[in-house]
């Protein structure tokens, strides 16, 4: 059959100005705000976020037109009357205009996220997409047998809201083996983050398995019983592996973090930074260097750190610094002017996870005080709803007196203040 025959004969065709315009509804109501919420132009983000409406209409419309496609064949009895070619051949050619819309739901919407955002479509980005392209074919699979043998008019809504149901609600519920094995890939990836190829295999198994099973069921030379044996257990196996994969998964699959370019500046302490946000990495590495040498004057660290690098690039869950390696928001603290206070910060270390407030503001406010930040403190403590002006005249009072001392009193003050905060715990 000619492509163009094939084409206006498929319910592709008539679908296709409905689905393309729901699919556009929802990528400009719902998902493009989410997808420029950053301004980075990182690619990973900007196609998971894409893709978040797009995953259940995609497979529903290939469901169902599928089902459509099938019920058509059956109804004029094709499958029966082409012996000389295979029953493959036949439903891929069947199947080709109703995965194309399928495809085309979910590269539009991706398409228009890239091109906002001003970003390359890098292959570390791709692995939602190819998700989702692999899948609508399976789901047309699916459909297209479930129709063979009922009613189409049946079967294609049945399909479409079923499919759209299950797969739409997957990201609205914590159980692991809903949420990361039926084809939505449910996270939106921060700065940093990529898929891993785990986490997509687990969302491809269970549905790819309904599939191949199904088209098991068309091998020739095969009984019914051997077809449907052999259909069972590779369905059984691709779900098994997806569970016990899945099971003690969270609401986030394991995601690769770190995944972008970094550039660095200077030496001890060398400053990185993600080249989507190192254009003033020199000046930030000053404002680093400076920061440290009050630090180290002071007696608040020993030594300065070999390496200070942005923790932007670790995605939502920060690695924690060490002593050769501290992990500050350097971009953020760039665009907000507050470089200087988030080493400060970093630099003061309580023996225990959660010190007295007072102790901790008291202690922080005079760390402020004598290296120059006193300023960006009270802007955010501002925000601390136990932070009124009173207490914060009183803590000041206190500092001016700490500051009057001599500088080995400070610090032996601090020390101490720091096993105060802490009490017992200390």
């Amino acid at each position: 059959m000619r492509t163009r025959t094939l084409l206006r004969s498929s319910s592709a065709l008539w679908a296709f100005p409905f689905t393309v315009g729901l699919t556009l509804f929802y990528y400009v109501n719902v998902t493009s705000d989410a997808a420029l919420r950053q301004d980075l132009g990182y690619a990973p983000t900007l196609v998971s976020a894409a893709l978040q409406t797009s995953y259940a209409l995609a497979y529903g419309v290939a469901a169902a037109l599928g089902a459509w496609e099938g019920g058509r064949l059956a109804r004029g009895a094709v499958w029966e009357l082409a012996p000389a070619r295979s029953r493959y051949a036949v439903a891929a050619q069947a199947l080709a205009p109703v995965v194309a819309l399928a495809w085309l739901m979910l590269l539009l919407p991706v398409s228009l996220a890239l091109i906002q955002g001003k970003a390359l479509p890098a292959p570390s980005a791709l692995g939602p997409l190819l998700l989702g392209l692999l899948l609508s074919a399976a789901h047309a699979v699916v459909g297209f047998a479930a129709a063979r043998h009922l009613p189409r008019v049946i079967v294609a809504p049945v399909m479409a809201v079923a499919v759209w149901l299950v797969v739409a609600t997957s990201r609205a519920t914590s159980v692991p083996w809903r949420r990361h094995t039926l084809g939505q890939y449910p996270t939106r990836l921060v700065f940093g983050e990529t898929a891993t190829w785990t986490s997509l295999a687990a969302q491809a198994l269970p549905t790819l398995g309904v599939a191949l099973a199904v088209a098991l069921l068309w091998v020739p030379g095969l009984r019914l019983l051997p077809r449907l044996a052999l259909g069972a257990a590779l369905l059984a196996a691709c779900v098994s592996v997806a569970y016990s994969v899945t099971r003690d998964w969270g609401t986030h699959p394991p995601l690769a973090t770190g995944q972008v370019a970094m550039r660095c500046a200077g030496e001890a302490p060398r400053v990185c930074m993600p080249q989507a946000t190192a254009r003033d990495v020199h000046a930030v590495r000053e404002e680093v260097a400076s920061a440290l040498t009050d630090l180290v004057d002071l007696g608040i660290v020993p030594r300065a750190p070999d390496t200070v690098t942005d923790s932007l690039a670790d995605g939502r869950y920060a690695r924690p610094s060490t002593p050769e390696t501290w992990r500050l928001g350097l971009t953020t603290g760039e665009r907000q002017g507050t470089v200087r206070y988030r080493v400060v910060d970093e630099a003061l270390h309580f023996p225990c996870s959660r010190p007295e407030p007072r102790t901790g503001r008291l202690v922080m406010l005079w760390a402020a005080e004598r290296t120059g930040v006193a300023g960006v403190l009270e802007e955010f403590l501002r925000g601390d709803p136990y932070y009124d002006r009173a207490r914060g005249e009183a803590l000041r009072a206190e500092v001016a007196e700490v500051l009057e001392t001599s500088p080995a009193e400070q610090v032996r003050w601090y020390r101490r203040s720091l096993a105060a905060a802490c009490g017992a715990e200390a």
